[in-house]
């Protein structure tokens, strides 16, 4: 029962993330430092409000003390990994934001931010760690299918689909942090202090850079940036940590990373967006070597191991 609710939560997860690039692409009216400062209130607050609930579900033994409010009661990793993962961010969804605004389709974005996951192990490596088999093979795939899907005949690159993919390559520094500073902090407390100084430096880079956004227009993409700061930053982020508990490692990433998936159909039902044919063999290059990225080959081989000796007892 508790691996069904974990892949309910997971998938919902997805699905939920990959609207958020419709939902992107209606903010874009407004500069992305406003969307961002926007987006990181909604998300602070609704995690705000969710902290005494995940004490409680969790019995963690957080938020009890009468000398603390519960919304006090951090640690140092917290406060500190928190703050990091804040900048990191920023910086994202902003690169996000100006490629999305630029004119890359919320569908084509979708993919190419899907790249993080190839972009991971590839970062591991230069801090140490050494790479799968299915990860050196997943690389050159990853970037063929965004030869395909981003550069135009004559080999030129549109400025927005570059910055889509610098916004993937710090999702990925975004990932290796969390996963780093994670099992020392409690991950809603955790976020909540990313939220907290994501809007802090959004807000202040608005302010200086972005000043004269009309209310009227703030008010008329007000739903679109509610549903990515309660939906796609607070409650996505607030699933994903419970879902994954539950279920194994590999497994929940090939789940997630199905949002790029999920951003293509809801940007072809919502926006009417299309693509060429090699924008679509694009597409699924990259899907391949996103899930290919993610195999662990010295599971498979258990598996199989494991497969083949049921076999001989049959």
């Amino acid at each position: 029962m508790k691996k069904q609710i974990a892949y309910t939560l997971l998938i919902t997860t997805t699905i939920i993330w990959g609207l958020a690039f419709v939902f992107q692409k209606d903010a874009s009216v407004i500069p992305p430092f406003s969307v961002g400062m926007l987006r990181s209130l909604f998300a602070a607050v609704f995690l705000l409000c969710v902290m005494p609930i995940t004490d409680r579900l969790t019995k963690n033994g957080r938020g009890a003390s009468r000398q603390k409010l519960f919304f006090l009661d951090f640690n140092r990793h917290e406060l500190i990994s928190g703050a990091m993962l804040g900048v990191i961010i920023t910086a994202a969804t902003a690169f996000q934001q100006y490629g999305l605004g630029g004119g890359t389709d919320a569908g084509k974005a979708a993919f190419i931010t899907a790249l993080y996951v190839v972009a991971v192990p590839i970062m591991s490596t230069l801090l140490g760690k050494k790479p799968s088999l299915t990860v050196i093979i997943s690389i050159p795939i990853a970037i063929l299918g965004f030869f395909l899907l981003c550069i135009k005949p004559g080999a030129t690159l549109e400025l927005s689909d570059l910055l889509v993919l610098v916004c993937a390559i710090i999702f990925a520094v975004h990932i290796i942090v969390v996963d780093r500073y994670s099992q020392r902090c409690d991950g809603v407390r955790m976020s909540f202090i990313q939220f907290v100084v994501a809007f802090l430096l959004n807000g202040i880079i608005a302010l200086i850079f972005e000043p004269g956004v009309e209310l009227a227009v703030i008010a008329d993409i007000l739903p679109s940036v509610l549903y990515l700061g309660l939906f796609s930053s607070g409650m996505g982020y607030t699933m994903q940590i419970i879902g994954q508990r539950d279920v194994d490692p590999t497994v929940a990433s090939i789940i997630l990373s199905m949002e790029s998936v999920f951003g293509a159909i809801f940007a072809a039902m919502v926006l009417n967006e299309r693509m060429i044919g090699r924008e679509y063999i694009g597409c699924a290059i990259v899907l391949v070597a996103v899930i290919l990225a993610q195999l662990d080959t010295a599971r498979i081989r258990k598996w199989a191991e494991n497969l083949s000796r049921g076999k001989k007892h049959e």
